[in-house]
């Protein structure tokens, strides 16, 4: 079922935490809301789930207003960051604590045990379990009340990065399978890029900019959106004229509107780098880091402060040695 929020402000005391925001999850999509901590996602997370009511705006969960209903007519599952399994219930009572007695059936339970694969454990406590067994417990528990809409909190924050990864992509291709309407709240662009079919970025309670993970991440509209979502470069640019810029690296050849000074945003791996002159860009290479598969380079210009962090797979460049780049003129995007 298709949910949509419209413009919907909070405030406590004298600080506006949501300001006019306004989206829509349809039916059977992944949305990931996310954006730094304070930013006003876990309180717009609470309004729509019923646990908070706004100050104003409304919700509609199909064609039905809920903006205030209660959290158990909404019918929504969760999967909070802290998972909440009960220490002294089994699995199979955590799974159905939920849930009407009417609703409970030995074939729901093995429906749901199959598949979140927790099959032959609904007799274990919750400390009888490794932490992606428990992970799956609150699945199982989100997923047993057959929801309108599924609320992923932070799900994978307390799990390692080798037992993220393998949990992660099972859920995921879990929800696919089952065409569920979820709203994933992260931090981690690797959550979004891996699932999502939209993406919302949030800064002060406002909506930063909304699309697909592929518009956000190629498109950026701000440099804190751009930088949100992995490593860019940013320099200054003033205009020659309507086909050239000039930054402090070098004059760019491309078309833009007349205004005087202004910001050039590029992704990393769009950025050939040489030793030979004939790129259009130039500076020092004053700092070389070691990242495993990458080397990080630090490019600076004596003239000005600004300067270049690069990744790059491993060069031969070394410090004290100057490099040449070169950016497509398509790949150059203007702040303005």
């Amino acid at each position: 079922m298709n949910l949509k929020a419209e413009h919907i402000n909070k405030s406590f005391g004298d600080n506006k935490i949501l300001k006019d925001i306004s989206l829509e999850v349809n039916r059977g999509e992944i949305l990931s809301l996310t954006g730094e901590s304070g930013c006003g996602k876990s309180t717009l997370l609470r309004i729509i789930a019923g646990l908070e009511f706004s100050d104003s705006g409304n919700i509609f969960l199909g064609d039905k207003e809920i903006t205030h209903w209660k959290p158990e007519k909404r019918r929504f599952g969760f999967v909070f960051q802290n998972l909440s399994l009960f220490p002294h219930l089994t699995v199979k009572d955590n799974i159905f604590f939920a849930i009407s007695k009417k609703e409970k059936s030995e074939k729901k339970l093995k429906e749901l045990l199959g598949m979140t694969g927790l099959d032959g454990l609904e007799k274990r406590y919750p400390h009888e379990l490794s932490g992606g067994q428990q992970q799956r417990v609150a699945l199982a528990r989100a997923l047993a009340i057959d929801p309108n809409l599924l609320i992923l909190d932070e799900p994978f924050s307390s799990l390692d990065e080798l037992l993220k990864a393998k949990i992660r992509e099972e859920i995921f291709d879990l929800l696919r399978e089952l065409k569920i309407t979820t709203i994933l709240v992260s931090h981690q662009a690797s959550d979004a890029f891996l699932i999502a079919d939209k993406l919302v970025v949030m800064r002060q309670g406002e909506i930063q900019q909304a699309g697909t993970p592929s518009e956000v991440y190629k498109k950026p509209v701000s440099p804190y959106v751009s930088e949100f979502f992995g490593a860019s470069v940013i320099i200054s640019g003033k205009n020659v004229d309507n086909h050239t810029v000039h930054t402090s690296f070098g004059n760019l050849n491309f078309e833009n509107e007349r205004v005087d000074e202004f910001q050039l945003f590029i992704r990393p791996e769009n950025i050939a780098i040489s030793n030979s002159d004939d790129y259009n860009l130039s500076g020092k290479v004053v700092r070389k880091e070691f990242k495993g598969p990458h080397d990080v380079l630090r490019i600076e210009n004596a003239k000005t402060d600004e300067f270049i962090s690069l990744e790059t797979e491993r060069c031969h460049i070394d410090v004290g040695e100057n490099i040449y780049l070169k950016v497509p003129e398509e790949q150059i995007q203007v702040f303005k």
